[in-house]
């Protein structure tokens, strides 16, 4: 079943994720077969004070997400976004089914 890897955050440095944490990221995204499906700073506030970035990313399941955010290889782009960022929100969710 799919899972999903949604994550908001607050970009303090956008042309440093931009320049360096993306072009980073983007082979991990393939190698554990992530799709995107929202990414960046046009989300429209509906409520609250969320950040100012969002993103949703579409896995085959949730051990796929989980291979992403545990990948040891990954970890030094990891820290490059965590130095960048604050007020991080992340959640792997599974895809819903519905009831019966």
């Amino acid at each position: 079943m799919a899972a999903y890897l949604v994550l908001m955050q607050e970009v303090h440095d956008v042309e440093r994720y931009r320049n360096e944490y993306l072009p980073g990221l983007r082979p991990f995204l393939k190698k554990h077969g992530a799709e995107v499906l929202v990414a960046g700073f046009d989300a429209e506030l509906a409520e609250g004070e969320p950040p100012n970035s969002t993103v949703v990313l579409r896995f085959a399941d949730a051990a796929a997400a989980w291979g992403l955010l545990n990948d040891p290889e990954y970890r030094p782009v990891k820290e490059i976004r965590f130095s960048i960022t604050s007020r991080g929100q992340a959640v792997v969710a599974p895809e819903f089914t519905p009831a019966g």
